[in-house]
């Protein structure tokens, strides 16, 4: 039985998509310039491309934050500053508290059957902190490991090993992983050697090599 959940942040506690998509509509709009969908997905490329390169210890946080509107904006030939781009972009994101659907009530079961929650997220710490307090979670975990203070990202063995090295009384077979991202969550519990739950969003069978898959938070309650 599981007693210890260290828990991804967007999309899996976090309903990141929305958050993303209104923050980068009033990112564009604050520039006088007219927003479209198709817009939100070629920043999406980027930023996924990106994110793939940091995962892979390519880049640095920094540079992926200083890059992606800089990029965006090279594409769509508009002259703005993409560090100023990004600075509006999380200030937006810090605003925003959408939960994906079950969230808070599974938390709050969970703590009452007496499990510990980590967050272990790939994200910026004042930002990620702020969501999680706007949205009535924060005071829910019993520590919060976000890369930026890690030092590390998933799915780095670093990353886990701190997690394990500050949890007090931490025992592997008592731990899982819960997310939605097959690259970092479920291939980081892999490599640290714990049990995983990959969150799908998919309608479709997802091929993962996750201990189990589900597909509403709530499922964790019957693991």
């Amino acid at each position: 039985m599981y007693h210890i959940f260290l828990l991804d942040i967007d999309n899996t506690l976090l309903d990141f998509d929305a958050a993303e998509k209104r923050g980068f509509k009033k990112v564009i709009e604050s520039y006088e310039i007219e927003y479209n969908s198709e817009m939100l997905e070629e920043y999406k490329k980027i930023n996924r491309n990106l994110w793939n390169l940091l995962e892979e210890g390519k880049i640095e946080k920094e540079e992926l934050l200083n890059t992606r509107f800089g990029e965006f904006f090279r594409l769509y030939h508009i002259e703005a500053s993409g560090i100023e781009a990004e600075s509006r972009f999380r200030k937006h994101l810090g605003e925003s508290s959408d939960l994906v659907p079950n969230a808070k009530e599974t938390l709050r079961e969970l703590k009452k059957q007496g499990k510990k929650l980590y967050s272990a997220s790939n994200g910026v710490y004042d930002t990620q902190i702020q969501r999680l307090k706007n949205a009535g979670i924060y005071d829910l975990f019993d520590g919060m490991f976000i890369s930026e203070k890690v030092g590390y990202e998933k799915p780095a063995l670093s990353f886990f090993e701190h997690c394990f090295n500050n949890i007090q009384g931490f025992e592997k077979e008592k731990a899982i992983m819960v997310g939605d991202s097959i690259s970092s969550d479920i291939q980081g519990a892999i490599n640290a050697g714990i049990d995983s739950c990959l969150f799908s969003h998919s309608e479709n069978p997802v091929l993962s090599s996750a201990t189990y898959t589900i597909r509403d938070i709530s499922e964790l309650l019957h693991i």
